[in-house]
């Protein structure tokens, strides 16, 4: 890969700014909502108060006579138009839909039904209480096991897929996913202890601060210019032409800032086809922003029911695993989704040669879900790692030494999102993060004790757990369902600074500083010395959407091909200069050195300025990457709290996180998502859940004020960590971590609760009432 010696680095490895800071402390930056055009109108949409319904009339007479408003849209005019929300990368498989840009069979309370544009937004929003509908109201279906069932009321008949439609049977979105490794009966056969244990996983929504929003303009060659939350401004742009049914070139999507994602904007927001559409329609700027609300119609991370079976030797040794998935998608979804990612991280998550995984995906009468920070891999690491510590209380057993034991290793077979994403592991410091993370700890001392005598009913355990998350979703031959392949571009400036060209989406997680990080490194200048560059689908590289913790692994070494060809351009000019053999110099800290007489040295600035008196051109080079390999980074965590068993509070007194992330570009950044990641993982745990009406699937806690995020003072004591580590694979060595910070957090927490307690609780989130029923079964309460 013609890496630099990492023991010589000079700015990759270095705590940096983020490339945005100053435009966002001084309130600078342009987020959508923040943006006006000139003569732009508003749009509003009119949701369904139904969870599952057909619409009979829509009346808008007194709407469309509102002064102001410009026009009204139901499903009639664009009944033609299916909503692309993840576009195929593969012109042999097609996008599959089962959604219109606004619906006449309404799903979900909040489904789309008419959209209003009008001069003002609040106009537009007095002239949605002008409208009736009548709606002929069908049974509907909240709970994921009830809608598998053959008597369930039916939500989707059939979806579409390229020009054909397919039949849905029993709300199940394509045919079950299934992986086998072994002989899983035959090792269940051999095991000296079977345990077997239900999982339920929780819904959390994932509530970024900046609500989505989305501008469309319409351009006088017919074109259409966008600006929307996204993580991937050219799979959107492919989204919206299919919706649209207009050519991907006709669409220009801007690269701007999104005030936070975690996987909300993978999929084409519900509503962004709207805007597109009214924009044309109109032929005026039209911006369509979600209220806090609205939000809670599209995203979440899918609840999922786990039957776990698990058969194991004395000695500890798995012998044998087999899991029954059942994953609810909510009301649409375009791909089998979760279970088929869920699949390939649970045959990844033991050394164990004897594996068994089905996984089902089901419609309910619930909005719709998505991706959320690991796409499956919570759900499985919760069941899992908690399954671990029931096996380790029954062996009598250390349960670090029982992970320890069974744990995957270098060399090992990875799965990195689904069968056809796979590499075999090339590092791995997950032991040594484990045993620091004890030691850190203080694992010795994890049983249940008092830790305030004066209040013997608090009790305090400490427990752990470890995970991973893949680095992306490459692999040596390219899977037919999911691309991972890059863009960059690296322009020289004469006075020696550098333009970076990106695609890529930054959500906030500082990805993109570490990818200006990584073409510092590769150019030999500073990194105050690259300017990440505004971009859009025509100035920019193709890019696949930000997800799989990618950013750093994939993009990354995009920008290092980019900036290593345009390096090559004026260390030759710096030989021509110089006189001095090109193998002879080397680039750092904004000067070329010779190597063997490192005293003799011109700045880049002179050599590009130079080159310029010289008509010799522009240092400049774009470059395509597309990752080969999937490396897991790794992460241990470990968690101390106490519990009132006479209220069942919870409270994490100290959390240890420690992570294996190859060599860390922003050492900075990589603890910040170590401490995001744990801040998330505790609310998947305790207190995150979107709570549905049972009766009519409203949900109920839509806002700040009765969802429930922890704050900064629920956060405890944090200590975090970087093991030694190397990725071969990786831009200077550097892995992922993005994802893989949450997954094992939520199943530690419950396995410290239990650590404490002695009583285990199977479903999220983990409520004080939930706790106190545990207790009170116990016969403690």
């Amino acid at each position: 890969m013609n890496k630099k010696n990492n023991k010589n680095l000079q700015v990759v490895g270095k705590d940096h700014p983020r490339v945005d800071v100053q435009a966002k402390v001084t309130g600078a930056c342009d987020y959508v909502s923040d943006m006006t055009l000139p003569g732009m109108l508003h749009c509003k949409v009119l949701r369904s108060p139904h969870a599952h319904a057909m619409v009979n009339r829509i009346d808008s007479s007194k709407a469309e006579q509102l002064p102001g408003v410009r026009a009204v849209i139901t499903h009639q005019d664009v009944k033609d138009c299916w909503l692309s929300r993840a576009a195929s990368n593969n012109s042999a498989i097609p996008s599959v839909m089962d959604a219109h840009i606004l619906e006449e069979h309404v799903r979900f309370v909040g489904d789309r039904v008419v959209a209003i544009v009008a001069d003002t937004a609040e106009i537009a929003e007095e002239a949605l209480t002008l409208i009736n509908v009548d709606y002929d109201v069908l049974p509907a279906v909240f709970d994921i096991e009830k809608a598998a069932d053959p008597d369930a009321p039916v939500i989707h008949e059939s979806i579409k897929a390229g020009e054909d439609m397919f039949p849905i049977e029993y709300n199940t979105n394509f045919m079950p996913i299934e992986n086998h490794a072994g002989d899983v009966e035959s090792g269940f056969k051999q095991a000296d202890l079977i345990v077997e244990n239900e999982f339920r996983t929780g819904a959390p929504h994932h509530m970024p601060v900046g609500r989505p929003a989305c501008i469309c303009k319409p351009l006088p060659d017919g074109r259409l210019e966008v600006w929307t939350h996204s993580q991937g401004i050219h799979p959107t742009r492919k989204c919206l032409g299919e919706s649209l049914n207009m050519p991907f070139g006709k669409i220009k999507v801007h690269r701007i800032s999104v005030g936070g994602a975690f996987g909300l904007y993978i999929y084409l927001h519900m509503t962004d086809a709207v805007c597109a559409f009214l924009a044309m329609k109109t032929g005026l700027p039209v911006k369509l922003e979600d209220t806090r609300e609205e939000m809670f119609y599209d995203g979440g991370r899918h609840p999922a029911q786990i039957r776990l079976k698990t058969g194991v030797m004395k000695d500890g040794t798995i012998v044998s695993m087999a899991m029954d998935f059942l994953d609810g998608i909510g009301a649409y979804g375009t791909i089998p989704d979760i279970s088929g990612l869920a699949g390939g991280f649970f045959m990844s998550k033991i050394h164990c040669p004897n594996m068994r995984f089905i996984g089902k995906t089901v419609y309910t009468n619930t909005p719709p879900l998505c991706a959320m920070r690991g796409a499956g891999n919570p759900q499985i690491h919760f069941a899992v790692e908690s399954q671990l510590d029931i096996i380790a209380d029954k062996l009598g057993m250390d349960p670090l030494e029982l992970r320890s034991l069974n744990n995957i290793r270098t060399g090992d077979h990875y799965i990195g999102q689904a069968e056809e994403v796979f590499c075999n592991i090339s590092s791995c410091g997950l032991e040594e993060a484990m045993r620091e993370g004890a030691r850190r700890i203080g694992w010795d001392d994890r049983h249940s004790r008092i830790p305030y005598p004066e209040k013997p009913w608090i009790k305090r355990g400490i427990g752990m757990a470890s995970g991973f998350h893949s680095s992306g979703a490459g692999t040596e031959v390219p899977a037919s369902y999911i691309s991972d392949y890059s863009g960059a571009m690296v322009k020289m400036n004469e006075d020696g600074s550098a333009n970076l060209i990106l695609a890529a989406t930054d959500f906030g997680s500082g990805n993109t500083t570490a990818i200006a990080t990584i073409a510092a490194e590769e150019l030999g200048v500073c990194y105050e010395d690259i300017i990440v560059s505004e971009s859009d689908t025509d100035t920019s590289l193709y890019e696949f959407w930000i997800h799989a913790s990618r950013s750093v692994y994939s993009v990354g070494e995009a920008a290092r091909k980019a900036a290593q060809k345009t390096r090559e351009i004026f260390m030759d000019w710096a030989s021509e200069l110089t006189g001095i053999s090109q193998d002879d110099l080397v680039a750092k800290n904004r000067r070329i050195y010779q190597v063997s007489n490192p005293e003799q040295s011109v700045s880049i600035r002179e050599v590009l300025e130079w080159a310029q008196s010289l008509n010799k051109g522009t240092a400049a080079f774009a470059a395509s990457h597309r990752a080969t390999s999937c490396p897991p980074h790794f992460v241990a965590t470990f968690l101390m709290v106490d519990v009132d068993t006479r209220t069942g509070e919870i409270k994490i007194v100290k959390a240890i996180h420690g992570a294996d992330v190859g060599v860390p570009i922003n050492p900075s950044a990589v603890h910040g998502q170590l401490i995001g990641g744990l801040h998330m993982g505790l609310g998947y745990a305790l207190t995150e859940h979107v709570v549905y009406a049972p009766d009519t699937g409203k949900v109920l806690n839509p806002g700040f004020t009765d969802y429930k995020l922890l704050t900064p003072i629920d956060m405890p004591e944090v200590d975090t960590f970087l093991v030694d580590s190397e990725e071969p694979t990786g831009p200077f060595g550097a892995k992922g971590i993005g994802e893989g910070s949450t997954n094992p957090v939520a199943p530690a927490v419950y396995n410290a609760v239990f650590a404490a307690t002695g009583v285990r609780v199977f479903s999220m989130p983990l409520t004080p009432e939930k706790v106190l029923a545990a207790l009170s079964e116990k016969g403690e309460v």
